[in-house]
């Protein structure tokens, strides 16, 4: 697959903003904050559902709503398809040839990516891109860096290792489900089978129940034939019982009313002598308490104007206080609009200190920025000075580094001489050794001296020369050679690789002159920065003896402008005061009327007094025959109704003694004929009976009850017996799943360490091949270990990842995260973002050098704030 275009809406920095993508490498470049991060996170966010902050600071300033789109081409089926999300709940995938939405919402969206991306279902998509895709900036050697246990987390999630050992902890809860399922129907059938140990005895218990209830209503029957007859009886002695308790009711009721009737009589007796005397009370004096009433009644006329006189006392006192406040008042006004007066009279006088004290301050405001600008110029001098010399030990390192590298130079000339005698040794030592393999294998054909071949002695040997002899002395010929050759190889080689060291030094001398360009420019910015900042340390120095004279006539103006606004708050006062002193002149005229109204009023009620003393008099004179007039009035007036009560009474009372005596006599006839302890033994009896009938039939019921619940008893045992059948199969059951389960959860736990094993082997395999194409040296060899360590083989011996270079390390990380990708996944895309942080210039373009140099994917992204990357890519897209 490859991403053919990426479009930003109301995205960070982007308004709106497009990108179109080819196949191969790209350089993003632009300057820090022009936007060029922003297009990994919205690939990050659309494919991979990653954002590292909240969506709040994702979308531009200001906006409510970003959106990005990303059309990418699919490696399954070669279509093209558009993913859509926004900040709010949009995130669909279209297909634009179709113009058909054919994926909607988070979920389906996902699986839709899982299978055109080449993932397999549920695979964590932000691990992917974090860890293999796009590293994020400043990270990308990091995690090997880090201890064993944090390369574990991060990696096993990425292999999704970690899901078998969390599918096995998973399966610990269901063996324990199990476990405890088969423990509960164990319970269940062992307490079934201890029921049933009860059924023999509940069966004979039974048994033995239906014969006592059969026995029990015999008996209950004769029971309740005798009681009916001791019942009839006893009816009828209660009904003789209750004539001779009513006749005795009533006469006790005549009693009681007759003992009522006399004390009624002799109440109202008492109560009738009681109003006559009260009537001749009354008659004594009447004439006193009428008097004393006519004085009560003009005592309220009087209290009325009595009222009436005493609030006119309080107004006039009132009149009285506000006359003095408001005399006070309107002296208070008049002294301050004296004083307003006075602050006319003084602004005046002011306002041209003022005007000069305006000036002063003005002077003394533009003195001290120039006094301030002096000494930050001081500050920025002595960093413009660090600067200045660490860029003149830069300058001279790099025009060392110039001489070293145009030296080395001068050999790149001679690499391809070079490397035709080193093929031309190459193919002389193969031919020699050939030789040599061929002429020991002639010898151990040699047998007694005698040529292989004819089977006889070898007739071009020298006199006293053996065939073995001969064949020895070549041998020494050809060794002696071949070692010739290797020396002369090993030379040859050592001179090579400094010619090659010295093609690199070509363009390495391109790279450090413009270093030395930009220096120099550097150099000479900063010396007119300096000059500039010296001219404004001297002006400070002037700008200081002007500052203490200024300041010193600005302290004898003694602050005019701050004294004009405090007499101006005075003035503003001025028609206030001047409208409180009308008011104040209205204020006494209406006073004045007010008090003169009320004297005249007061002169109408200066006789009160004595009438009310007059009429004190009258009324203490009075007040005896009053309150003894008021004690008997009430008897008095009930005379004739207490005569009648007393007559009644008395009629009353005959009548009561009357009925008393006919009762009596009713009584005593009835009460002779009624037998109580009669009455009272057959009650006994009967209630013997009754007890009896109520207890045999209590006994009768409880049985029933027994022989219902025995019978419920009996048939539960049943439903026991016919449950457990299906209890032992469940167990079985249980047992079989346990085991599967059981079975499942080891092989999980074995698998983990397994499938871990394998992704690193071959990632390590493809890492290594990676490695060597990137830089170039099939002599080292790159592993990838099971603890996720990065290791580098030479010579024998093997370096950890923290004691590589800083290129060697980046080259390592590239390569085991691309190597991830490509065995994880079917994605050929990769992100670097500012992959030469904190690298200098030669490291800058090693790295380049290396990235250019990976093959077998479809894109990849370099983002950049500088051009080191520009000569190495396929495309380079800017962003301004």
């Amino acid at each position: 697959m490859h991403i053919s275009r990426i479009e930003l809406e109301k995205i960070k920095s982007h308004a709106a903003a497009s990108f179109d993508f080819t196949r191969g490498t790209t350089a993003i470049t632009g300057e820090n904050g022009a936007g060029k991060t922003t297009i990994i996170e919205a690939v990050a966010w659309a494919l991979f559902d990653l954002l590292e902050y909240k969506k709040e600071d994702f979308i531009k300033r200001g906006e409510k709503k970003g959106t990005v789109r990303v059309t990418f081409e699919s490696g399954l089926d070669e279509r093209e398809y558009v993913v859509y999300r926004d900040t709010g709940a949009g995130y669909h995938v279209t297909d634009p040839r179709l113009n058909t939405r054919i994926a909607d919402k988070k979920e389906e969206v996902f699986r839709f990516l899982w299978q055109h991306l080449g993932l397999e279902p549920g695979t964590d998509l932000k691990s992917l891109f974090r860890q293999a895709i796009g590293v994020p900036q400043g990270t990308f050697t990091a995690i090997f860096l880090d201890g064993a246990t944090e390369r574990k987390v991060a990696f096993d999630r990425l292999l999704k290792v970690e899901e078998y050992r969390q599918a096995a902890e998973r399966l610990r809860e269901t063996t324990r489900y199990l476990d405890v399922a088969i423990v509960g129907v164990r319970e269940v059938i062992a307490r079934s089978e201890g029921e049933l140990n009860r059924s023999e005895s509940i069966t004979e218990e039974h048994a033995n129940v239906v014969e006592q209830v059969e026995s029990l209503g015999k008996e209950i029957e004769k029971i309740a034939a005798d009681l009916a007859e001791r019942q009839t009886a006893i009816q009828k002695l209660d009904d003789e019982e209750r004539s001779v308790s009513t006749l005795k009711s009533t006469l006790e009721r005549f009693r009681a009313e007759k003992e009522k009737s006399q004390l009624v009589f002799a109440q109202s007796q008492t109560s009738l002598e009681r109003s006559i005397d009260a009537a001749a009370k009354i008659d004594s004096v009447r004439s006193d308490h009428e008097r004393h009433l006519a004085t009560l009644a003009r005592f309220k006329e009087l209290e009325r104007e009595r009222e009436t006189r005493d609030r006119l006392r309080t107004e006039f006192a009132k009149t009285d206080a506000a006359l003095v406040n408001v005399k006070a008042e309107q002296k208070r006004l008049e002294q301050e609009l004296e004083t307003v007066g006075k602050a006319h009279r003084d602004i005046e006088e002011l306002r041209p200190k003022a005007i000069e004290q305006q000036t002063l301050e003005k002077d003394i405001a533009a003195l001290r920025e120039t006094i301030a600008a002096a000494r930050s110029a001081t500050d920025r001098i002595t960093s413009i000075n660090g600067s200045l010399e660490r860029l003149r030990g830069s300058f001279r390192a790099n025009q060392t580094a110039i001489r070293e590298a145009g030296a080395k130079a001068v050999t790149a000339k001679t690499v391809g001489e070079l490397e035709t005698s080193a093929s031309s040794i190459v193919h002389q030592l193969a031919n020699l050794r050939a030789g040599l393999e061929r002429d020991e294998k002639f010898q151990s054909e040699i047998k007694g001296g005698l040529c292989p071949i004819l089977s006889q002695k070898c007739l071009n040997l020298k006199e006293g020369e053996t065939l073995e002899s001969f064949v020895s002395s070549q041998f020494s010929n050809l060794k002696s050679q071949i070692s010739n050759l290797e020396i002369e190889q090993t030379s040859v080689a050592a001179a090579l690789r400094t010619a090659r060291d010295g093609e690199k030094s070509v363009s390495e001398v391109v790279v450090l002159k413009r270093r030395e360009a930009e220096m120099t420019e550097e150099g000479k910015g900063l010396n007119a920065k300096k000059a500039e900042l010296e001219n404004q340390i001297n002006a400070g120095a002037v700008a200081e003896k002007q500052l203490a004279s200024t300041e010193a006539n600005l302290r004898v103006l003694d602050d005019p402008t701050a004294r004009i606004r405090f007499l101006e708050k005075e003035i503003v006062r001025e028609n206030d005061i001047r409208d409180g002193i009308r008011e104040v002149e209205a204020n006494l005229e209406r006073l004045g009327s007010d008090r003169k109204l009320f004297e005249e009023q007061l002169d109408e009620h200066k006789e009160l007094d004595d009438q009310w003393q007059h009429l004190t008099m009258e009324r203490d004179a009075t007040a005896e025959a009053h309150r003894l007039f008021l004690t008997n009035e009430v008897d008095a007036a009930s005379l004739a109704i207490r005569q009648t009560e007393n007559d009644a009474a008395k009629a009353t009372l005959s009548e009561v003694s009357t009925k008393l005596e006919v009762a009596e006599k009713d009584y005593r006839d009835a009460a002779g004929g009624y037998d109580a302890e009669t009455h009272r033994l057959g009650r006994v009896d009967l209630l013997a009976a009754e007890r009896n009938h109520a207890e045999t039939r209590a006994t009768l019921d409880a049985a029933k009850r027994r022989e219902q619940q025995l019978g419920a008893e009996l048939a539960r045992f049943a439903e026991i017996r016919k449950s457990m059948q299906a209890e032992f199969q469940e167990k079985e059951r249980l047992e079989t799943v346990a085991e599967t389960t059981a079975f499942i959860r080891d092989t999980l736990k074995e698998a983990a360490p397994r499938v871990a094993r394998n992704y690193v082997y071959h990632v390590s395999l493809e890492a290594n091949l990676m490695f060597r194409e990137i830089t170039g040296n099939a002599e080292q060899t790159l592993k990838w270990g099971e603890d996720y360590a990065i290791m580098l083989e030479e010579d024998g011996y093997e370096r950890p990842f923290q004691s590589l270079s800083g290129g060697e390390q980046m080259a390592a990380a590239l390569s085991v995260r691309l190597a991830l990708l490509k065995q994880l996944t079917d994605i050929r895309i990769a992100f670097f973002d500012e992959p030469t942080t904190n690298m200098d210039a030669e490291r800058r373009e090693n790295l380049a050098m290396q990235i250019s140099r990976i093959t077998h994917f479809d894109q990849l992204f370099v983002i950049s704030h500088d051009d080191t990357f520009d000569s190495y890519v396929d495309n380079v897209l800017a962003i301004g």
